[in-house]
């Protein structure tokens, strides 16, 4: 089964959470699935989760690593879809995620977009492009958080998103980063029907300020942080230099 896990802060204009719920049909394409959905110190009613559908209620705006644990941990599939609430899903668009994972044994983390990484300096290089034909997989460095998937054992396996960080910002490039030191690969996918609005994702002024979980933070300070905290547990790691070697290759 696929659980496509998502976590919702607050309300907005469509794409959103009922959107999801209405696409899932369509999106697995007969296969079997759920939406589960992580509530970030907001009640279901507000934002429009439909009766039925199972959520993990968090308490409080606790930022999306945590949410994302919390969704997949309450998730019944063994294949574990991560969207954000504003994405619009397309026809086929799980069942085309499912079938990459299925399809290639080393896939750890699969997803419609891909990037190459130095991960020694924590800095992005270039874009992935899969190819032309739908299904078409090229291997890369770090999945677009948008939307992304992986075995349920690849979740475990790495001790699920790191929750340091938290609200946003790194979490997605860490967690690929962990799949493939533990000996799995990333892929991006060609032909994910997918449509990413960039509502709530968009990235913020540096000067804004974050509420999260009792905290306030800008959001520069947010991502000098996190990105701190990946150098600090990455840069020195063997996985640095091979993705280093990579970059060089291309």
């Amino acid at each position: 089964m696929i659980s496509l896990c998502t976590a919702v802060y607050r309300a907005h204009d469509a794409p959103d959470v009922a959107g999801l719920a209405a696409a899932l049909p369509r999106a697995l394409n007969g296969r079997d699935g759920e939406l589960v959905v992580a509530l970030n110190g907001v009640e279901a009613s507000v934002v429009g989760v439909p009766d039925g559908v199972a959520t993990a209620d968090m308490g409080a705006n606790r930022g999306v690593a945590p949410a994302w644990n919390a969704a997949a941990r309450a998730a019944g599939g063994d294949l574990l879809v991560f969207c954000n609430d504003d994405v619009e899903l397309g026809a086929g668009s799980l069942e085309r995620l499912a079938e990459a994972l299925l399809s290639r044994p080393d896939a750890g983390v699969v997803g419609p977009v891909g990037s190459s990484w130095d991960i020694a300096s924590g800095k992005h290089v270039s874009w992935v492009t899969p190819g032309e034909m739908p299904g078409e997989m090229a291997p890369c460095e770090v999945v677009s958080g948008f939307l992304f998937a992986c075995r349920r054992r690849t979740w475990e396996g790495v001790g699920g998103f790191d929750e340091f960080y938290a609200p946003a910002s790194w979490e997605e490039v860490d967690f690929c980063t962990a799949v493939r030191a533990a000996g799995d690969l990333c892929y991006a996918v060609a032909g994910v029907d997918c449509r990413h609005e960039w509502g709530v994702s968009r990235r913020q002024p540096p000067w804004a300020r974050a509420h999260w979980d009792g905290q306030s933070e800008t959001w520069r300070s947010i991502h000098r942080r996190n990105r701190r905290h990946f150098l600090e547990k990455w840069a020195a790691h063997p996985i640095a230099a091979a993705a280093a070697d990579t970059v060089l290759a291309g």
